[in-house]
């Protein structure tokens, strides 16, 4: 038992070690917009976005879904024409070369296939269109909110990362919140053998309780 509890305890400790501060202004776009209820609105902007292509950022208060935290979400095939629509946060003085954790949560509104894609794009700053393309996530509905993680180098101090709806123009996509962006380390070689060790120490332990 006492050496499950190490090997929970090292691995643990790895994993922590790889977390940093998010470098983004309202990530859970909890910032008041005026919203009461199940509210929804389309902007401009909010506080830390900007619209960089298309009608504008719809924010949703628990209007269709529950928010993933707090409560409020984003969706980006917003409700007015040439409804696919771009949002953006500008980031500065990154470090050249760093590696950064991108996390958010996602979630498909319609049950139809090409319908809820987010295209993800990363790009130094100022705004040169077009960005340069990171990956997408899409999916069809019904599903449970669900934590998407990328790695995004800085290629510039300052950089500017973009989310995008795909699919079809029906006012109808996938749900984004509670992003976050932090700078990633990779362990030391030292440190995975250790992990390793550690892990092999719990499948032991887990072996011999069987």
């Amino acid at each position: 038992m006492k050496a499950t509890i190490k090997s929970i305890i090292i691995a643990g400790g790895l994993l922590a070690s790889s977390a940093n501060a998010s470098l983004i202004t309202n990530g859970g776009f909890e910032s008041d917009v005026g919203l009461s209820g199940t509210q929804w609105g389309v902007f401009n902007t909010i506080d830390g976005w900007y619209t960089s292509d298309g009608a504008g950022i719809e924010i949703q208060r628990n209007t269709v879904t529950s928010a993933q935290e707090g409560n409020q979400y984003v969706e980006l095939d917003s409700h007015h024409a040439g409804s696919n629509s771009s949002m953006s946060q500008d980031l500065v003085g990154l470090s050249v070369g760093q590696v950064y954790k991108l996390d958010f949560w996602y979630k498909a509104r319609t049950g139809s296939t090409n319908d809820n894609g987010i295209n993800v794009s990363w790009g130094a700053s100022p705004d040169l269109s077009p960005f340069t393309y990171a990956f997408n996530v899409d999916g069809v509905a019904p599903m449970d909110w669900t934590l998407v993680t990328g790695f995004l180098t800085a290629t510039a101090a300052d950089m500017t990362l973009t989310f995008s709806a795909t699919g079809k123009e029906n006012t109808l996509g996938g749900f984004i919140d509670n992003i976050s962006l932090a700078s990633y380390s990779v362990p030391e070689p030292g440190s995975l053998a250790l992990l390793a060790l550690g892990l092999a120490g719990f499948g032991v332990s887990r072996g011999r309780k069987k």
